[in-house]
């Protein structure tokens, strides 16, 4: 999409709310209105899911983000600026210092206040509550309470309220409710987003917000949920699949805009309190403004303190991680046309750390292209010269016919060394490539068992397959029980696997047999 910096997107949306009857409240409170002057104004910015050190092509990263809120706010006006979370997992850093640099980046932006989404929950709720505590920021998810306490986990919050001018805005933000389940939190209860998120809604303008405003990803499809429960005025979501995106539908403005700052998202809010017949009431007009962020030159501190932990992180992939007990070869021919010892261990490792039925990855995912002796002592540096790509683990439910026509589509191209070759865990699976293309599995088992095309399996994978990379639409349209928002990257999978026990021997096993 062509959005350049400053275009207006939809046409201006309105709304009027939150009627105060000046008079007896319930508790015996009085509450009127205050009339202003004049139209107040001011505009808020949304970004989420920075987990990048650096700009990528020119575009995005903290350090254009930190400039752009610095740009902003020196025009003039009220800015409020919302992360919208996703920012501590995944990234290789992250594995090693869980989030600590994303904070202290951060920092320095002027961040206003952040959503903890699932992925700040990825390395567990106790490690997101000291991330929480060294934010100068407020960190809110209104849909997370520890489970012995039924409050908000210690240094978290589960709204905020900020001044922008005369206004109060108040922010909300929701967690997936099943983030329980994908995640490390064994002291946090997440609650249905729905009714909280109205709850607390009704609280905040019950405290004297004039606008409220909630954060929110759409995993499980909780942005709709929010969407539906008419809690926010102002519903900005996570959806990494976008470059921008608006709606209003009468009664909520809600918007998505694409992920590490590439694009920011602006909404200038217009707000003025109308008295009419005893009644005081708010009406706020918004117009929307994408903003590419390859116009805006990164902050130069910012930009000096993420070359700094990219220095860093240059030293940590020098880190060694196992030694090779065996030889493995990752060269092209032989991880495209037959089974391959390291491509096992990797889906092996996958299926483990998914608990699957049966994994999948294809032979186009190792990019190292030579071989290692045994002996050799691998580092963090190997293992991304293996898997340079951001393919993050997923989960899906397919029958048995998905999984074979998935094969039989990965052995198409046997020939040409296609990178849809597959590798398959806990399964055998017998090839004829001398019969035509689509015809070549002549037996296939996933756990001993011959496989049924009705029976349902739980299938690991990469994110990049079941997105339909590779030509894999198969696969794109199955039910994700895991997606690749709640899991690592199959990369720190394998490393963390390898870590455990100081050294790996991949080895065959004759589970994929090609007969030629």
């Amino acid at each position: 999409m062509g959005f350049g910096r400053g275009v207006w997107l939809r046409p201006v949306f309105a709304r009027v709310f939150g009627i105060l009857a000046c008079g007896m409240l319930a508790g015996g409170n009085v509450a009127c209105g205050t009339a202003w002057a004049d139209p107040a104004r001011f505009t808020i910015l949304y970004a989420h899911s920075t987990t990048e050190l650096e700009d990528v092509q020119g575009r995005g990263g903290i350090a254009r983000l930190a400039a752009l809120v610095r740009q902003e706010r020196a025009a003039g006006g009220s800015v409020l600026v919302l992360h919208g979370g996703q920012a501590l997992a995944p990234s290789v850093l992250s594995f090693y210092d869980q989030g600590a640099h994303v904070i202290d980046l951060l920092n320095g932006v002027g961040i206003d206040a952040m959503a903890a989404l699932n992925r700040e929950f990825h390395h567990g709720d106790d490690v997101l509550m000291t991330r929480a505590f060294e934010a100068n920021f407020p960190i809110v998810v209104s849909n997370a309470v520890d489970r012995q306490t039924g409050k908000p986990l210690d240094g978290l919050e589960d709204r905020a309220m900020l001044n922008a001018g005369p206004l109060r805005v108040g922010v909300l933000a929701a967690a997936p409710a099943r983030t329980g389940e994908i995640t490390r939190s064994p002291r946090t209860d997440f609650l249905p987003p729905g009714p909280v998120l109205a709850r607390k809604a009704k609280d905040l303008r019950d405290a004297g917000a004039d606008l409220v405003v909630a954060l929110t990803g759409d995993s499980g499809g909780t942005h709709r949920d929010v969407i539906a429960s008419g809690a926010a005025d102002i519903v900005l979501y996570q959806d990494r699949g976008r470059v921008v995106a608006v709606d209003y539908d009468g009664k909520t403005l809600n918007a998505t805009v694409e992920p590490q700052a590439a694009w920011v998202l602006a909404l200038d809010v217009t707000a003025e309190k109308v008295t009419k017949g005893g009644a005081t009431r708010t009406v706020w007009s918004s117009g929307v403004r994408a903003i590419d962020t390859a116009t805006v030159a990164p902050d130069t501190a910012l930009d000096a303190q993420a070359k700094a932990y990219r220095a860093r992180l240059d030293s940590m992939l020098g880190m060694q991680v196992g030694r090779l007990d065996a030889p493995i070869d990752t060269r092209r021919e032989a991880v495209r046309a037959s089974e391959n010892a390291f491509a096992n261990t990797v889906a092996d490792a996958l299926r483990e750390a998914m608990e699957a039925d049966v994994a999948l990855i294809n032979g186009g995912s190792f990019r190292g292209d030579r071989a290692y002796a045994a002996g050799t002592v691998w580092t963090r540096r190997d293992i991304q010269t293996e898997f340079p790509f951001h393919d993050t683990a997923v989960l899906i439910e397919v029958t048995g016919q998905q999984l074979r026509d998935a094969l039989e589509f990965g052995f198409s191209g046997i020939e040409q060394l296609q990178g849809r070759f597959p590798h398959l865990s806990n399964a055998r699976v017998a090839v004829d490539a001398s019969r035509p293309p689509g015809q070549r599995v002549v037996a296939l088992t996933v756990g001993g068992k011959p496989v049924e095309p009705l029976v349902r399996f739980r299938l690991a994978t990469g994110s990049y397959l079941a997105n339909g990379g590779d030509g894999y639409a198969m696969l794109s349209t199955a039910p994700r029980l895991v997606d690749d928002r709640d899991a690592d990257f199959v990369s720190t999978i394998l490393a963390s696997r390898i870590a455990r026990t100081g050294g790996f021997a991949p080895r065959l096993d004759g589970r994929l047999t090609v007969q030629r």
